[in-house]
């Protein structure tokens, strides 16, 4: 019982000591600690070493400008420097790198011989019609020498003779890639064209082998052939007297005429 009662005047005493810092804080929050002179003046002679202190940064900062204004064009040409310095490094390393990797003359003469050997083979071996055993040579040379010219060119011609158009196509495209003064592979193109029933390609590529031999009599022969299977009399008419100044023994010449005059 003695307990309730302690227990009940403890709780009145704290909700009346709360009562009374409830009443304080109100009137502190009330009160404007800015009107005290003191805090007036402490805060006007903060303002005051403010603004003395950022006058001061700018008229030391109006001197130094300057300074780090010739201080940034240092670096920059630096920086610029370095940079040059640094591909001029790039630079003699690729070229010590490729010349590490050059081959001596002997070396470079071993080579040739070495392909020119494998091509031998390869045209012997289409000669007597084991296209198979051709083809591997040929591969074997580009392995060696991956743009060689001729080894293109036996392959395209394996692919022609077997009738591989495609293959033959996509291989004589190839050389031209390669050397596009190559007239001899406009030639071989033209006659694939031929072959996949397209004249006009077939034309066009016969005009620009004719454009880098205009007096090859196997060029005109094929270059009239299409331009009658075309119907173009002009152009037939055209070929026809260059390929008889330039070939005036061609057996094609009568066999030739007559079929223009047919056009």
């Amino acid at each position: 019982m003695y307990n309730i009662f302690a227990l009940i005047i403890i709780l009145i005493c704290l909700a009346a000591i709360l009562f009374i810092i409830y009443r304080k804080m109100s009137l502190l929050s009330t009160f404007d600690v800015n009107s005290i002179p003191e805090v007036k003046a402490a805060d006007t002679k903060t303002k005051i070493l403010e603004e003395r202190i950022q006058r001061k940064m700018k008229v030391i900062a109006a001197k130094l400008s300057p300074f780090f204004k010739l201080l940034t064009n240092f670096l920059q040409r630096k920086s610029k420097s370095i940079s040059e310095s640094i591909k001029n490094w790039e630079e003699k390393y690729k070229a010590k790198h490729k010349k590490e990797t050059l081959v001596t003359k002997e070396e470079f003469e071993t080579i040739e011989k070495k392909i020119d050997a494998i091509l031998k083979e390869g045209k012997d071996l289409s000669e007597k019609e084991r296209f198979e055993e051709s083809e591997k040579k040929y591969l074997e040379v580009l392995n060696i020498e991956p743009k060689n010219i001729e080894a293109y060119r036996g392959l395209g011609d394996i692919y022609l003779f077997q009738k591989q158009y495609e293959e033959a196509k996509q291989t004589f495209s190839h050389i031209i890639k390669l050397d596009k003064s190559d007239s001899f592979a406009f030639f071989e193109l033209a006659e694939v064209n031929e072959k996949l029933q397209q004249p006009e390609q077939a034309l066009a590529n016969l005009k620009k082998a004719l454009e880098l031999e205009p007096n090859n009599p196997k060029y005109l022969d094929f270059f009239i052939s299409i331009c009658i299977i075309i119907k173009n009399k002009d152009l037939a008419q055209k070929a026809f007297l260059k390929l008889k100044e330039v070939n005036p023994e061609n057996a094609k010449i009568e066999e030739f005429q007559a079929q223009i005059k047919e056009l």
